[in-house]
């Protein structure tokens, strides 16, 4: 729901599907959007809604990740990070996010010995590898979008 007040979208995901609504039609700057802009907006909550559980607070967990992250950071995510994620091949964003899940069940300690010891690389490419490093640097050990 990019393009919202972060403190709509935070309440919204919040509310059941009927509180959604009656937000939306008590909101005056929701009714001032174009209606294709107001469909989008409602096609997106019922998609989240349909969403189970697990894969929800997956997204609220990066949505609070995404928000710690300073500004510059965020624009290297979408600048750098992002497109070179979506390159990749399903099945080497795979084994990245095998390994980004093994880092977070380390502490900040271990996690930190584990990127620094080659064989933990082994399956990954230089370029794969590098990935790894910065998104575990930016706290971001659990997936991407």
């Amino acid at each position: 729901m990019a393009g919202l007040p972060p403190q709509w979208v935070e309440q919204l995901q919040e509310l059941s599907p009927e509180e959604q609504e009656r937000f939306l039609n008590n909101n005056q700057r929701f009714r001032s959007l174009p209606l294709q802009r107001q469909a989008q907006i409602r096609r997106r909550l019922r998609a989240w809604n349909n969403l189970p559980l697990v894969q929800r607070e997956a997204l609220l967990e990066r949505q609070q990740i995404w928000q710690q992250l300073a500004p510059d950071q965020r624009r290297q995510v979408r600048e750098t990070l992002l497109p070179r994620w979506q390159s990749l091949p399903a099945r080497r964003r795979q084994v990245i996010l095998s390994k980004l899940r093994e880092l977070r069940a380390l502490d900040s300690s271990r996690r930190e010995a584990t990127l620094n010891n080659e064989s933990f690389f082994q399956d990954l490419n230089l370029d794969e590898r590098q990935m790894l490093r910065d998104l575990s640097s930016l706290g971001v050990v659990d997936g991407v979008g």
